[in-house]
C-alpha cells in the first residue's frame, strides 16, 4: 500500500482545503457543502498539513493506458469567470510507486489565491520540463477516477486532479528526462508548479516517455485510484 511522501489524500470539500492546505472530508459526488469556521478549527487541530492518501496508486503495466478523453468538460455553475493560473497555487504531491515498474503518480492540487470565487473545469494543462524548459512529451486527458465536474473554487480553496507519467529507458526514442512540470488551469497558461515529495535523485531528473491526466475533481476521493 503507497502513502504518499507529504502526507496525501484526506478527502475534501469543493476546494478540498482550508488556508492553513488542511483538507475537509467531505463526501463524493457534486459540490459539497463547505464547513464552518468553527468546524476548520476543530479539524486543523487533528489534521496534517497536506492531505492523507488512503487509496494505492495503481501498479500498472507499461501497456495498460486509460482510454482518452475526448468530451468537452461541463461549464463550471453560474456565470463565473474561468479560473486563470495566476490566481492559483499549483503543486505536484510525488506517490511512491508500488512496484519497478509502475507508472510515476502524483497529485495535482490547484489552491484558489485571489479573493474571487472563480470556475473551473476540464482537465489542468500539464507539461514536462527540465531546468524550466518545456520537453516534448505528449500529455493525454483521461476520465479519471471519473468524468469531469464544473466546479466553484472559493477562495483558499483547492480542487484536485490525478497524474501518471511512464517512465522508459533513457535512451529510448521519444524519451525525455525532466526536473519538474507546468501546470496550468484549463484555458489557461501554465506555471511551475512546486514539487513535494520528489526524491533528490528525481529533482536531477527522471525519464518520461508519456504523461496521463486525470479530470479536475472538488474532492480526493479515488483520485489517483486508476
Amino acid at each position: 500500500m503507497l502513502v504518499g511522501v507529504g502526507a496525501l489524500l484526506a478527502a475534501a470539500g469543493c476546494g478540498g482545503s482550508d488556508s492553513s492546505g488542511t483538507p475537509n472530508v467531505r463526501p463524493p459526488g457534486g459540490l459539497a457543502p463547505f464547513t464552518t469556521p468553527a468546524d476548520e478549527e476543530e479539524q486543523a487541530s487533528s489534521q496534517p498539513l497536506e492531505p492523507v492518501l488512503t487509496t494505492a496508486p495503481p501498479s500498472l503495466g507499461a501497456t495498460a493506458l486509460p482510454t482518452p478523453a475526448t468530451q468537452a468538460p461541463p461549464p463550471a455553475p453560474g456565470n463565473l469567470a474561468p479560473c486563470k493560473t495566476a490566481g492559483l497555487n499549483i503543486r505536484v504531491i510525488r506517490q511512491l510507486g508500488t512496484s519497478k515498474n509502475a507508472p510515476g503518480v502524483g497529485l495535482i492540487a490547484l489552491r484558489n489565491t485571489g479573493t474571487k470565487t472563480c470556475g473551473l473545469s476540464g482537465w489542468p494543462s500539464v507539461g514536462l520540463t527540465k531546468a524550466g524548459t518545456l520537453l516534448g512529451v505528449p500529455a493525454t486527458n483521461v476520465n479519471k477516477p471519473r468524468k469531469p465536474v464544473g466546479m466553484a473554487l472559493q477562495p483558499q480553496r483547492t480542487a484536485f486532479a490525478g497524474l501518471q507519467w511512464r517512465g522508459c529507458p533513457p535512451t529510448a526514442t521519444g524519451c525525455r528526462s525532466g526536473d519538474g512540470f507546468r501546470v496550468g488551469a484549463p484555458g489557461s497558461g501554465t506555471a511551475p508548479a512546486e514539487l513535494s515529495g520528489f526524491s533528490t535523485v528525481e529533482r536531477n531528473g527522471f525519464p518520461v516517455s508519456s504523461i496521463l491526466v486525470g479530470s479536475l475533481q472538488p474532492t480526493t476521493t479515488d483520485i489517483i485510484n486508476w
